[in-house]
């Protein structure tokens, strides 16, 4: 890797796509944790003021981080070679377009969940991915920032479940609390997603009986 000018290797360069709760209150902290090994140098947003307000809660650890907002924005994170991957953290309604786009552009892209509206809308995006196949030396990765596969819980049942025989049936109890003291409660997009609440939440659970390879 190429040296900084400070005596550091290159770290890989990011952008974040999205200003919103969940990429101030998640990624921005978690990104300060990992500031060692990737640099955060974009965020967008669909405004200016939105772009520049989740931009200083990152300025403590990405001093040169650039705001991009708008259309024009989107343009210049992906003509911007030195980014190597983004994260779309957007309301779903919308990830699916933005992360296609991106992966066209030869961006790795972590999007978030849900994956997508609906199992057409995954089919078809999955279709034009693979057709990326012959564009780039190597495929941009898409990967969804689901986490409960990761989760020693499920990474342990997953080991177990092979030594119990055949699974016959299984149950599954959720209680999710929704109320107006939840900061996602009032985010728009949820309420006109198809499935609102339910899909956004149930999204995880399904990801773990998966994990368990109970539907694989």
């Amino acid at each position: 890797m190429a040296g900084d000018g400070n005596g550091r290797a290159e770290l890989p360069r990011i952008a974040v796509i999205g200003a919103g709760i969940f990429a101030r209150t998640q990624y921005i902290p978690r990104l300060r944790e990992i500031a060692h090994l990737v640099v955060l140098k974009s965020i967008w947003s669909r405004t200016q003021e939105s772009a520049k307000a989740a931009a200083e809660l990152a300025r403590d650890f990405a001093p040169d981080i650039e705001c991009k907002w708008g259309d024009a924005g989107l343009e210049e994170i992906m003509g911007d070679s030195s980014i190597m991957g983004v994260a779309i953290v957007l309301a779903g309604q919308v990830q699916v377009e933005l992360s296609l786009k991106m992966l066209k552009a030869g961006k790795h892209v972590i999007q978030e969940k849900p994956a997508s509206g609906s199992t057409t809308e995954a089919e078809t995006a999955l279709s034009i991915y693979h057709s990326f196949q012959n564009l780039f030396p190597h495929k941009p990765i898409w990967a969804v920032g689901e986490n409960y596969r990761f989760e020693p819980a499920f990474i342990e049942s997953s080991k177990l479940i092979n030594d119990i025989g055949d699974m016959m049936h299984i149950q599954v109890i959720i209680e999710g609390s929704m109320n107006s003291s939840n900061p996602y409660f009032n985010s728009t997009w949820r309420r006109n997603f198809v499935g609102g609440f339910i899909l956004d939440m149930g999204v995880h659970f399904i990801a773990g009986l998966r994990m368990m390879r109970i539907f694989l």
